[in-house]
């Protein structure tokens, strides 16, 4: 169902964009969350024009940081009449981050029936309004399920040179964690990525968060597989603080929107001290600029950053995009 803008709901003063006469291309974000993909595509030189997605709040973040843009609040998918993109052929890319929380391995209890059918109905709708709009260039971000593939796969051979896909590690691209995601597009814009990725240049938590609160971070497992003692096999059991760590001297696990991370620091007589990551350590892990703002309340800042693209991934994708004076 089409909703009000956010303006419209908050009684902001919409802003309309005219053309750029510098050439630089207008960027408009689906799915944009609190501005993840934004933030990047604004550090890489482009102009953020249009976000839009169904969580108020979420676009309140957005807002907040990219004042500018104009916020559109709709349930997607639009239909076309309601499309915002240009026709007077100004450059424009288009970017979409449809919701991966039901193609997600970690998230099967809170999956209904019909819940994957409805997001594979996103992305397809995603894949196709990217490929039919207009747009010079897009992007599309989701998680590496056989089924998300298989969609982008049918896309590219209905489309054939104008689809290409891979699944990135974003800590070969420099991202302070291990997450990994599937990033589809323009080949031109995929191949240049690719090329950027570089397993020497993993950044670590140490490197990205000035103050670490520990010696090692610690992922929110409750259980673990561990080997029995008799026969071999594995059973799983309760995980300790001393389990599903990783050093502070690597990346650290995926920033995720509905489980805490936590500092771990190990002593010598066996115990664990641990704490949870405040909200801007684990801005920092999803590479937000430091001056990022975000909301007061601590449940929302974990969903808010745990859902976004992280900035930096989004500014190599698009770099080629900038003006040579920006680059």
């Amino acid at each position: 169902m089409y909703q009000p803008s956010l303006h419209e709901a908050l009684g902001l003063e919409r802003k309309r964009k005219s053309p750029d006469p510098s050439g630089v291309p207008e960027v408009y974000d689906f799915f944009a969350g609190a501005g993840g993909f934004s933030s990047g595509a604004a550090q890489a030189g482009c102009r953020v024009v249009w976000a839009c997605d169904n969580d108020p709040l979420a676009l309140k973040t957005h807002a907040a940081n990219h004042p500018s843009a104009e916020h559109r609040l709709a349930e997607l998918p639009l239909p076309r009449g309601a499309w915002p993109f240009p026709t007077d052929g100004r450059p424009f890319h288009a970017h979409f981050s449809p919701p991966c929380q039901k193609f997600s391995s970690c998230n099967t209890v809170n999956r209904a029936d019909g819940d994957r059918r409805a997001a594979q109905s996103l992305v397809e709708w995603s894949l196709e309004t990217a490929l039919t709009c207009g747009a010079q260039t897009w992007s599309l971000e989701q998680v590496p399920n056989a089924a998300v593939l298989a969609l982008v796969e049918a896309a590219k051979r209905r489309h054939p040179g104008r689809v290409a896909y891979a699944r990135v590690n974003f800590s070969h691209l420099g991202v302070p964690q291990t997450r990994t995601r599937l990033i589809a597009g323009s080949p031109a814009l995929v191949a240049q990525l690719l090329r950027r990725l570089d397993r020497e240049k993993v950044t670590s938590v140490r490197s990205a968060i000035a103050k670490p609160r520990g010696t090692h971070v610690r992922n929110s497992k409750g259980w673990v597989s561990k080997k029995r003692k008799l026969g071999g096999a594995y059973a799983y059991v309760k995980a300790g603080w001393g389990d599903c760590c990783h050093s502070i001297d690597e990346p650290s696990p995926t920033v995720l929107a509905h489980r805490e991370l936590s500092w771990v620091t190990r002593r010598a007589s066996g115990r664990h001290d641990h704490c949870h990551l405040r909200p801007k350590e684990m801005a920092a892990l999803q590479t937000f600029p430091p001056t990022y703002r975000w909301p007061d309340s601590l449940k929302r800042c974990l969903h808010e950053i745990g859902n976004a693209v992280p900035p930096l991934v989004a500014r190599l994708l698009l770099a080629p995009l900038a003006v040579p004076a920006q680059v």
